[in-house]
């Protein structure tokens, strides 16, 4: 039977996002049943490679502390909103992908983690949510570049461009970080079962708490990625805040 091209959209998303969902939960049980110690020290995970539904090395970076100093962490140091969300969720989270153009090169996600001890077990559910977001995130950033490119993705923005523009909220509103940070948290709105802008707001306030977007900025960005949202996922589900938005479109 030949498919149709909804139905084989359709098909692939369900792929895509049976393999988030599963590599998210492994995951997790790595951090739960693993012997990471507290301190300044990662653990690292390394040796998870992908070939299917995307080609890609994954390299997870692990530490436990009760109380990190970010701005002495090699790798949190620069993301202050990371501390508000350390005493909100019980974790900091951040993920990189490292990728080429050649299709030759397989390309990598690194993802570092901080956990509160004090906050196991319950963290992991959170976690495991914020999770699927990130990992959808930054495999759909695998499409834009690269061996794992489709046709139709957005593509990549410069990097200077990106440089340039990790200086302020024009980051979240670059083409291909709209297109990764909606499908990525439309993934996580669904997990969760709650209103996509509400996840939307949990991801920004940090932003505006720590001063790196004002109120105005978290306005315009709200506008693109709620717009967006309702351009590309017609079963996603908003709240009333955002019918304003919404009604405008």
């Amino acid at each position: 039977m030949i498919k149709s091209f909804i139905e084989f959209i359709n098909e692939n998303t369900d792929r895509d996002s049976n393999f988030i969902k599963s590599l998210s939960q492994s995951l997790i049980n790595k951090m739960r049943t693993s012997n990471i110690e507290d301190g300044p020290e990662y653990s690292v995970f390394a040796g998870m490679e992908f070939t299917e539904p995307f080609i890609f090395d994954l390299i997870l970076n692990v530490r436990k502390d009760t109380n990190p100093i970010l701005e002495e962490d090699h790798h949190f140091n620069g993301l202050p909103w990371e501390k508000i969300n350390f005493d909100l969720l019980g974790y900091s989270i951040d993920a990189n992908t490292k990728m080429s153009k050649s299709k030759s090169k397989i390309p990598k996600i690194i993802v570092h983690i901080i956990l509160n001890p004090k906050k196991e077990p319950f963290l992991y559910s959170k976690l495991y949510s914020r999770l699927i977001d990130i990992l959808t995130h930054e495999t759909n950033h695998l499409n834009q570049l690269g061996i794992n490119r489709e046709p139709f993705n957005t593509q990549v923005s410069s990097k200077s461009k990106r440089e340039k523009a990790k200086k302020s909220y024009s980051y979240f509103l670059l083409n291909d970080e709209i297109e990764s940070m909606v499908e990525g948290m439309y993934e996580s709105s669904k997990e969760q079962n709650i209103p996509i802008d509400q996840v939307f707001n949990s991801y920004l306030n940090p932003f505006i708490e720590s001063n790196y977007i004002t109120q105005s900025e978290y306005q315009q960005v709200m506008k693109a990625w709620v717009t967006r949202a309702a351009e590309l996922y017609p079963d996603a589900v908003f709240s009333s805040k955002v019918n304003h938005i919404i009604n405008s479109i």
